[in-house]
């Protein structure tokens, strides 16, 4: 029964309550939090030596990307101040931001591998998409993505989060048209699975992260594009 208006229940009333009442609220408020913490993937695909997935999560690190590595777009400066990738750098403590000023500028298309953040990643992996200008290219994308998985498998890395680079693809995200926007996720999802698929077995999963779940969709398709190709080559090659 609530309280009177006027009224409220002082300390020594709320301490009263049973220990197992106070235990059961504890439970209670960890399984309500549970579900943003954990995350499904909204699609996967089994391929003859790869397995790719594909996570939705907007503002957190999800824990179900747990993994071994994950790789984030940067500049050659490598810094990480934006979207995906500050979101990362945050989560690591800035131990990777801290290694990686020490090695760069690096080239556009390279990749640079520091350490992880504890409970979520062993090794954090700075993808150079953009060159010195800011300017982004599907070349420097691709060759630094693949170029990043490879040097977490040879770290010892088997499954790798690949982050969605279209945030950071856009100058002005919140000035962009939402039929632009679709046009750079659509073009971001292309490149991001033909570089995971030209990596093979580099890793045994790749999952990859959309912070906009409004882009999954064009990584679906690409999946599925992708799952035909390898369908008819293992077809043609038993004809």
């Amino acid at each position: 029964m609530r309280a009177p208006k006027n009224e409220c229940p002082s300390k020594v009333q709320m301490l009263k309550a049973p220990p197992v009442i106070l235990k059961i609220q504890s439970v209670l408020r960890a399984c309500f939090r549970f579900p943003t913490i954990l995350v499904l993937p909204r699609y996967r695909v089994s391929l003859q030596d790869l397995t790719i997935e594909v996570y939705a999560y907007k503002r957190k690190v999800p824990l179900l990307a747990q993994s071994d590595g994950i790789v984030v777009p940067v500049g050659p400066d490598l810094k990480m101040l934006f979207g995906i990738s500050k979101m990362v750098r945050d989560r690591g403590a800035d131990i990777i931001q801290r290694e990686a000023d020490l090695v760069a500028p690096l080239e556009p298309g390279s990749a640079f591998v520091g350490s992880g953040a504890k409970y979520r990643f062993k090794h954090i992996a700075l993808a150079v998409i953009f060159d010195s200008q800011k300017r982004p290219s599907a070349e420097y994308i691709s060759k630094s993505i693949i170029s990043a998985i490879r040097m977490l498998r040879e770290k010892g890395a088997k499954s790798v989060v690949v982050a969605d680079m279209t945030e950071n693809l856009l100058a002005q995200p919140s000035w962009i048209t939402k039929e632009s926007r679709a046009k750079t996720a659509e073009l971001t999802a292309r490149i991001i699975v033909e570089a995971i698929s030209v990596s093979g077995g580099n890793a045994k999963t790749i999952k990859i992260w959309c912070t906009e779940p409004e882009n999954v969709p064009f990584y679906v398709t690409e999946l599925k594009r992708l799952a035909e190709q390898e369908k008819s080559g293992a077809a043609a090659v038993a004809n």
